[in-house]
């Protein structure tokens, strides 16, 4: 039970979407902690369905086992009761039905929206936009930049790098039973004005999200190369050179072609490296072993600082949730929080991918369009 003596507000949470990712997450690990309630839960679906968990839980069986009501649209919840004493929704539906959710939510909740905010760049523009101009937290559920060690690069890259001139990263997944299965069309088919799907929408997403955080890095063009699934067509492996405002240049690769043991054995591999002027960041190791690797800085006046551990994004299961959940009921408490995934960084990460898709197609260096 939590210290009375240090005890803050209870934060009220809607959860939009009760797929595999919010039955296996969001809902269990909000319904764990002290410091949230859940309100309700919006699930159009009676009996909701997924090919990455074939035992998710009827609506009902939702309802009972968290004993909250159950609306079957977003507008359905707006006009209940609950929505009153709502502080906070989790969007976690389908990418194509963030914006319409997300629009309807600015101003009148905060919100944690899965990744990507959108696979549409006029929506990402106008996500970004309103939430600028609402007194409301918006957040998306980038967990790697919000472990404690994304803000310790952050700030090592601000004071003691000098001007950023180069940056190199390198990610791989185990992730081929994921793209290469055409009963994963949310993972592998284009939908609207996607000009691809796969790889890069899917994991390259969190990458950049935390490159973007711990550099600041304004993105302006890229050249993008992708090798594809012969069976479903998605992108298994990118490859992109992006230019950067002041002259900074970032080197990204990505694959999801590493062997696949089990969805919680096979790790991410990264490797990241941030050049400046002062000196080089260091950021190496696998994504849920802490031992594998760690944060090293190297000055070129000779000097060196390293820091044991590695910890990137964060999909642990059990327990009440990672810190991207644990700042997001903060601020629905009116605590202190770091906005580690805010608007701007989500719409730049949409921009930057969207051109990847299309240089890939063209074969030419793509404009990243920045925000008017």
């Amino acid at each position: 039970m939590p210290d009375p003596l240090t005890a803050r507000r209870c934060a009220h949470i809607a959860v939009v979407g009760a797929g595999w990712w919010s039955q296996g997450w969001h809902l269990p690990q909000l319904s764990r902690n002290y410091h949230s309630e859940i309100t309700a839960i919006v699930e159009p679906c009676e009996a909701p369905r997924s090919t990455l968990n074939p035992d998710l839980k009827t609506v009902e069986e939702l309802k009972e086992l968290y004993g909250v009501p159950i609306f079957k649209t977003f507008d359905d919840f707006l006009k209940s009761p609950q929505a009153k004493s709502t502080d906070g929704v989790i969007i976690a539906t389908s990418h194509s039905s963030h914006y319409e959710i997300g629009m309807k939510a600015m101003g009148h909740f905060h919100i944690l929206m899965e990744k990507p905010m959108t696979t549409d760049l006029t929506e990402a523009d106008d996500l970004a936009k309103t939430a600028l101009r609402c007194h409301k937290i918006f957040m998306l559920n980038n967990t790697a930049n919000f472990r404690p060690s994304a803000e310790k690069v952050h700030d090592m890259a601000k004071s003691e790098l000098g001007k950023i001139q180069t940056v190199k990263c390198y990610m791989a997944a185990a992730l081929l039973w994921l793209f290469e299965n055409p009963e994963n069309e949310g993972w592998i088919k284009p939908t609207g004005s996607m000009q691809g799907n796969g790889f890069g929408w899917g994991q390259m997403s969190h990458a950049l999200a935390w490159l973007f955080f711990v550099t600041e890095l304004e993105p302006e063009s890229v050249f993008c190369s992708m090798s594809y699934s012969e069976k479903t067509g998605a992108d298994l492996s990118d490859m992109a050179i992006i230019h950067c405002a002041g002259g900074a240049i970032m080197n990204i690769h990505g694959t999801a072609s590493l062997p696949f043991k089990s969805y919680f054995e096979s790790t991410k591999h990264i490797d990241i490296k941030v050049f400046g002027s002062s000196g080089v960041l260091s950021y190496a190791g696998e994504d849920q072993h802490p031992e594998s690797g760690e944060l090293r800085l190297e000055r070129y006046d000779g000097t060196e600082v390293h820091l044991p551990g590695f910890y990137f994004e964060n999909y642990q299961a059990e327990g009440d949730g990672p810190e991207s959940l644990q700042a997001f009921l903060k601020g629905c408490s009116g605590e202190k929080f770091l906005n580690a995934a805010d608007a701007l960084i989500g719409r730049k990460v949409v921009a930057t991918i969207d051109a990847m898709y299309r240089s890939a197609k063209s074969g030419q260096n793509e404009t990243i369009r920045s925000l008017k």
